[in-house]
């Protein structure tokens, strides 16, 4: 039996679907199964057989049957019969979970190499990084854990003492961030005195930052002559967000050293998460080099 899996790491499982993932790279890391994808992908009609596929890859019948058959043993092709005839399409479901499961197999790479980044940039010091964020709907909660379980320190939710509906959101939530007005939010003081480096997360609304931030920038206590790193989630374009927040910021004596947008396609490639750790690591203050002492 294998080695089991630490089942206390949230992508446990990985190890054990590795069987699985290992066979679906194997059956398509031949080029003419490959191409053979890339014509199911791209045809329009469903009815692409064998002798189809033969003349549009210039190889005979037999060998697109060969490719066809271990295509379908891994579940990525399907095939249905019409008469004398039998069609080829991709399969959809097969095709997603492999998908889901590559994308988690990347992001704990992605999250791996993070940590060895800030291993590597921090090795005379500890982070001392004070998270404050807020979140409606998940998203810019998910991207604070993810600040946190690479670089540590502390994470502080910030909520609206009147929590919004989704009506209110958007109607009353929309209006007040358009006329940048905080909302009254709990904890309603925020002692960051202690932090090296602060980080200030919100989700855009109407192209500005929701309205909890500014009251969470309201809250904020001992952030006079601070740095941070300010980020933005949104579903498309960041409008104002990173401005707004940058000039409220320096409003309390707060210096922003970085900032990132995260839209939900950067979010979902991952790809931009790194490049917020990696600026935050930037941003953060490294210890003095000693002099060595030549008396």
């Amino acid at each position: 039996m294998g080695k089991q899996c630490d089942r206390r790491d949230e992508y446990a499982n990985l190890c054990e679907e590795a069987p699985d993932m290992a066979d679906m790279f194997k059956a398509m890391g031949d080029p003419t199964r490959l191409r053979i994808i890339c014509l199911l992908v791209t045809d329009t009609t469903g009815t692409l057989g064998v002798s189809d596929l033969a003349e549009k890859l210039g190889v005979t019948q037999p060998a697109v049957s060969q490719h066809l058959k271990t295509l379908k043993n891994e579940g990525i092709v399907s095939s249905r019969r019409e008469g004398l005839y039998m069609y080829y399409t991709l399969d959809r479901d097969r095709m997603v979970g492999f998908r889901d499961l590559f994308n988690r197999m990347f992001e704990t790479m992605m999250n791996k190499c993070a940590m060895d980044m800030i291993r590597t940039a921090t090795r005379q010091t500890t982070l001392n990084i004070f998270t404050v964020f807020y979140s409606y709907t998940g998203v810019t909660r998910e991207i604070a854990r993810k600040i946190q379980r690479s670089c540590g320190g502390e994470l502080i939710e910030v909520k609206t003492r009147r929590p919004y509906s989704t009506f209110t959101a958007y109607t009353h939530g929309v209006l007040r961030s358009r006329q940048e007005k905080p909302d009254p939010v709990f904890p309603e003081k925020i002692d960051v005195s202690d932090a090296d480096l602060i980080v200030i997360g919100t989700p855009v609304w109407a192209w500005k930052p929701a309205p909890a931030i500014y009251g969470a920038i309201g809250a904020l206590s001992g952030c006079e002559g601070k740095k941070a790193v300010i980020f933005t989630t949104s579903l498309k374009e960041p409008g104002e967000g990173l401005p707004i927040l940058r000039q409220k910021l320096a409003a309390r004596g707060v210096e922003v050293c970085g900032e990132v947008s995260l839209t939900k396609p950067e979010i979902e490639g991952m790809e931009k998460s790194a490049t917020l750790i990696a600026t935050i690591v930037s941003c953060y203050p490294q210890p003095e080099k000693k002099e060595k002492d030549l008396s």
